[in-house]
């Protein structure tokens, strides 16, 4: 007998963008299907239409396909088991509904609102689990057309088995819960849309499912899902539930608390390849490898689902920041270009980016290549190579912090110092480090001292590149021009002689 051929799937729901959450199971189900030669399918649940818009399911296509992942059959790619939207598969809903109608594993339910809400409290009030109680689950075929005349329009309700429903978990192991605290459930809603557990099972069964792996807040639709393939005598697929995702304070990953969607990561300046590398340790581990920075190949060829975990993963935002940063250093310069100048431009450093400003940003890029953790940071670390400022905007804070408690006539002086300096010597990083070396010495200043008060003129901040080689990227007019504004903003700020003269 040959055995079942490997199909997966992931079914999101298009109510927003695509969430960090979703692409996690995507990328498992992904490396999964190619690992063992199988399917990898999209299917779209899209029968919440209050809230389903086609905006954003395209938005999850792109989310998708922008962290590095395709798909074999889907809405968008076509496939031999379509429709691959539930709002296209209506009607195989309904003629499935039918089938348990007939064999009488279910039966239409007459119930309103108001009388499950009330049944509901009383039940909770008698400390209860809530549950339907089957006030329908005997109804005569005359009593149903009366009630049918009268306009009402019946749910369908599975007829629920008691004893224990189970499963087994390829992650957890065997998983059971008492079928009895559940209820005859709905499947068909009164306005002929499917419940999500009824149009999952009907889906995975068409679609040839043969694993689903998804998420662990879904082992509760699992059980009632296991009643139905029982009702109609299907095999099941193999379940496979992966851990939560949670916040560094142990509470569920939520849009309140930080990014979630690939959108907002996009922004962030985080690249796809170090989402996806993120993501991957959320709940698996490859196991006789220290190594973590792994690409969408070598991690096809390391998954397996043996080796994902059963303990929460802990959604840490430094330990991405990290591993962002260190895929940016494996960036050509060129591409590193490529992937910060929409940055550029948002920032409004660049406008319509010709030859020669790729070749000026890319030289830029240079100095902090290996400091950068997120593109988004390379405008404001990059600023003040394209933006000048006046006296009045220089940090004096910054300026005059010493820790060696220099004052502001010290600070005045060495700057003016420091431009005799720059006129009358080669203006080459090299030749400044040397030039300011023996400067300090001949002031009886240390160095650190001395480059501080230096680089808050020439940047306006604590922290740059490597200074001598800013300068030289500057240039020498434009550092001098900036070490006079930073003497003009120390003359202006200059306190009062305490004699009582100015």
């Amino acid at each position: 007998m040959n055995p079942k051929p490997i199909r997966v799937r992931i079914a999101p729901s298009p109510t927003g963008n695509c969430h960090v959450g979703t692409a996690r199971t995507a990328l498992y189900n992904y490396l999964f299907a190619k690992q063992t030669g199988g399917t990898f399918i999209l299917r779209v649940d899209d029968t919440d239409s209050l809230r389903n818009t086609l905006e954003s399911e395209q938005g999850v296509f792109e989310g998708l396909r922008w962290i590095g992942l395709s798909w074999d059959e889907g809405p968008d790619v076509g496939g031999a088991y379509g429709p691959y939207r539930q709002s296209e598969r209506l009607g195989i809903y309904a003629e499935r509904a039918h089938e348990l109608l007939e064999k009488d594993l279910a039966y239409e339910c007459f119930c309103s609102p108001e009388d499950l809400e009330a049944e509901r409290k009383q039940q909770m009030a008698r400390k209860e689990d809530p549950h339907y109680g089957g006030h329908c689950a005997n109804l005569t075929a005359a009593e149903r057309e009366t009630l049918r005349a009268k306009g009402i329009k019946p749910s369908i309700r599975l007829r629920v088995r008691p004893g224990t429903v189970g499963f087994d978990d390829s992650i957890r192991g065997r998983v059971e819960q008492d079928a009895g605290i559940m209820g005859d459930f709905v499947i068909i809603k009164s306005n002929g849309i499917p419940v999500y557990n009824f149009g999952t099972v009907i889906d995975e069964y068409e679609m040839q499912i043969s694993h689903v792996i998804r998420g662990a807040e879904h082992i509760s639709n699992t059980f009632p899902q296991v009643l139905i393939y029982e009702a109609f005598g299907w095999e099941m697929p193999v379940f496979a539930h992966l851990v939560l995702m949670l916040n560094p304070d142990k509470t569920k990953i939520s849009k309140r608390k930080g990014a979630v969607y690939l959108g907002d990561f996009a922004a962030m300046g985080y690249l796809p390849e170090a989402l996806l590398n993120f993501c991957a340790f959320l709940g698996w581990t490859p196991g006789g490898i220290s190594e973590e920075i792994l690409s969408l190949t070598e991690l096809q060829e390391m998954f397996s689902l043996q080796r994902c975990t059963q303990s929460n993963a802990v959604f840490d935002q430094v330990k991405l920041d990290w591993m962002n940063g260190m895929w940016i250093r494996r960036l050509s310069a060129a591409e590193l270009t490529s992937r910060v100048m929409p940055f550029m431009i948002d920032a409004g450093l660049i406008n319509v980016p010709v030859k020669s400003d790729e070749i000026r940003l890319e030289a830029l890029l240079e100095l902090i290549h290996e400091r950068l953790p997120r593109l988004d940071e390379a405008p404001e670390t990059l600023a003040y190579f394209y933006t000048d400022w006046p006296a009045e905007e220089v940090d004096l804070d910054l300026l005059t912090a010493s820790k060696s408690n220099r004052t502001k006539e010290d600070i005045y002086s060495v700057l003016q110092e420091s431009i005799k300096l720059l006129r009358s010597n080669s203006f080459t990083a090299a030749a400044l480090e040397e030039q300011f070396k023996a400067l300090a010495a001949s002031l009886e200043w240390k160095l650190g001292d001395l480059l501080m008060p230096l680089r808050v003129a020439v940047t306006n901040r604590k922290i740059s590149p490597p200074l001598f080689t800013t300068m030289e990227v500057l240039g020498l007019e434009k550092v001098s021009q900036r070490l006079a504004n930073a003497s003009a903003a120390l003359l202006g700020n200059a306190p009062a002689d305490r004699s009582g003269h100015e």
